[in-house]
């Protein structure tokens, strides 16, 4: 089953490489994904809401300042999964280029500070800076959380009414270092630090299920342990992706003399390719897929793969309740149609497709696929970092969910 898997990988990468030769269609749109709005071809001025924010409050000279500046902040209140997740005060991401934009990527961070109806607080970062031509990419997610949800259990067929809450806090220090050693190609070593504490597990008829995979005292899991990342991207802009292909393979080794409870390994290989299309309007169809798994070793049940908190920045299965499907591993795929629908840009919209498959715990047996689809509408909220405030509804059997947030699922 792991050589099939690893199949499907090499053979989608293959693909995704030979269509990233396609030169006519990245040049036709690679200057979108610069921090800098120059004259296009287009008659149509690009605008967004900031420039509707400035005509309102009449504010002088703001095109000539904006053009010129290296920093681009897009701050706008967001929420995610309204029903039962967070609900965020204000969210934003920097944008910024450190090095020139012909070979050098644009650096993001994202700060989100959020609190929830359900007891959910906390604080999260998530930087991706490039230095000039891309020699080095720093990458890392830095969050405290206070988390209370709900758990089904595990395997790829848990049932409903296995249902229980679990609540925990959770402090998390992930942070990557890549050297650049072809074009688009960066291997690197980071650290990766999951300290869940004050764990409390609801009592139900189904939670002694649960109580089976933790250790006798649940009161806290500490993983801790190094990573080997490696990271192809060709993508100018990672916001807001318009052409390239991501794909990253990260291997994590946690061993009691970093600090953890115990010994255990993990891979995660996550593929994404954008491809433009010609037409008046930009319009983007992008794909994803990743491989989620356990090699070996004994994982705290907080710390084995579950939708919706993939060690990546992005986010997937929307439609689905986050932590809805836990196991040893998991395969994802999505699909995405991204279009225009004003000709200044400033308004879009979104048409999309997953599937999620847990592994039956403790095979690589894929039994179970769990489709989500749903649409939204894109708002463009920066036209120089392209980011976009971003409306979606999402379904699945037995769910439905609203998305609110800024910058694109991935």
């Amino acid at each position: 089953m792991k050589l099939l898997i690893s199949t499907i990988f090499l053979s989608f990468l293959i693909l995704s490489v030979c269509r990233a030769q396609d030169a006519a269609c990245i040049n036709q749109i690679q200057t979108n994904d610069s921090l800098s709005v120059t004259g296009s071809s287009d008659s149509i001025r690009q605008v967004d809401m900031i420039d509707y924010l400035v005509k309102i409050f009449k504010v002088k000279s703001s095109e000539e300042k904006r053009n010129n500046s290296k920093i681009r902040f897009s701050l706008f209140p967001t929420g995610s999964n309204i029903s039962g997740g967070k609900t965020v005060f204000t969210s934003f991401n920097v944008a910024f280029l450190l090095g020139d934009k012909s070979n050098t990527n644009v650096s993001t961070i994202y700060f989100v500070p959020y609190i929830g109806f359900g007891g959910q607080y906390g604080f999260q970062a998530q930087p991706n800076i490039w230095l000039q031509s891309n020699s080095w990419n720093f990458t890392g997610e830095y969050f405290i959380l206070n988390y209370p949800q709900n758990t089904w259990g595990l395997g790829g067929n848990s049932a409903d009414e296995n249902e229980c809450l679990i609540d925990y806090k959770h402090l998390r220090i992930h942070q990557n270092a890549l050297v650049g050693i072809f074009p688009n190609l960066a291997i690197g070593l980071g650290f990766a630090f999951d300290n869940h504490y004050d764990i409390q597990l609801a009592k139900t008829e189904s939670s002694a299920s649960i109580e089976d995979y933790f250790p006798e005292n649940i009161d806290h899991t500490l993983s801790s342990g190094i990573t080997f990342p490696v990271v192809y991207d060709s993508r100018h802009n990672s916001i807001n992706p318009q052409q390239g292909l991501y794909s990253s393979v990260t291997y994590s080794f946690y061993d009691p003399v970093f600090g953890s409870d115990d010994q255990w390994q993990s891979l995660f290989a996550d593929v994404r390719k954008y491809f433009p299309i010609r037409g008046k309007k930009l319009t983007i169809f992008a794909l994803r897929s990743y491989y989620w798994t356990i090699i070996s070793g004994n994982v705290p049940y907080l710390d084995l793969p579950a939708n919706r908190w993939e060690p990546t920045q992005g986010s997937a299965s929307r439609g689905i309740a986050q932590n809805r499907y836990r196991s040893n591993a998991i395969l994802y795929f999505e699909g995405e149609y991204r279009f225009g629908i004003t000709a200044n840009g400033l308004i879009g919209g979104v048409l999309f497709t997953s599937v999620t498959a847990p592994s039956q715990y403790g095979t690589q047996q894929f039994i179970y696929w769990h489709p989500a689809a749903g649409a939204g509408i894109r708002v463009k909220f920066n036209k120089y970092s392209r980011t976009n405030v971003t409306l979606d509804y999402g379904f699945s059997k037995g769910f439905q969910s609203i998305y609110l947030n800024i910058g694109e699922a991935f």
